[in-house]
């Protein structure tokens, strides 16, 4: 996945041909992931696509997949001719694929998605995804989708449009609060035929990208239902991440 930590959170990765949807609030993070899912796959040889619906590939996602766009090794399927079906989309993103080779494919995001399409094929959303991932998972890539959440704490939800279902595995990003400041949790909710951790960790961004922390203390019991009431959940780098 590209970032140190998340393959064993996974259950040892996420396995080939699988789906994967990010869900998280504005600014968790769910973008940097991606890139680092694309990039991680460069470094292992594969190639990989990305549809970016709500900011140009190249926009805040670092240097290095600016760099494998340049070269080839990502290819992008120009999401700027709106008001097409999914089915469009899903034949753009298989030609791409197959004009790459590709092994990996990123759609960013799902609420972008829905908003390029033309307003008649948006009452059947939920039917046409069902038909784009099935598209998808024949050509046998492992896809990355990210789906943008309101941060409620209440209300346990991982699409807005109902399509958590079709994914593999789901890992969700939220925020909380602790002493007047923000904190960023990560968590994987499912993987299909995977004894995946059940743990919530912190995580910090920074210019190297995502870096995990330990996991939570036990008053992130009460996570779900409001916010941390005490102090001890700052980061600590993992051993694997502190200095000698």
């Amino acid at each position: 996945m590209g970032v140190p930590g998340l393959d064993a959170m996974l259950g040892g990765g996420l396995p080939r041909g699988y789906s994967l949807l990010v869900a998280g609030p504005s600014g968790s993070g769910k973008s940097i992931l991606a890139s680092a899912f694309l990039a991680e796959g460069a470094r292992n040889g594969d190639t990989g696509v990305i549809a970016a619906f709500e900011q140009r590939p190249t926009e805040s996602r670092g240097t290095a997949i600016v760099e494998l766009i340049a070269s080839g090794r990502v290819g992008v399927v120009d999401t700027r001719a709106l008001n097409l079906s999914v089915d469009e989309i899903a034949a753009l993103l298989i030609t791409e694929i197959r004009r790459l080779k590709a092994t990996r494919v990123v759609i960013d995001s799902l609420s972008g998605f829905e908003l390029a399409l033309a307003p008649t094929f948006r009452d059947d959303f939920r039917e046409s995804m069902s038909r784009m991932m099935a598209a998808l998972a024949s050509t046998g890539v492992t896809v990355l989708i990210t789906s943008e959440l309101e941060d409620r704490y209440v209300d346990l939800r991982f699409s807005p449009f109902g399509t958590a279902f079709l994914t593999d595995a789901i890992i969700v990003q939220r925020y909380i609060e602790v002493d007047s400041k923000f904190q960023r949790v990560m968590g994987v909710v499912k993987v299909r035929a995977s004894a995946h951790s059940n743990e919530l960790r912190l995580f910090k961004i920074d210019e190297t990208g995502i870096r995990l922390g330990e996991r939570c203390s036990p008053t992130m019991k009460v996570f779900w239902a409001g916010v941390p009431r005490e102090s001890q959940l700052d980061f600590i780098p993992t051993a694997t991440q502190q200095r000698p």
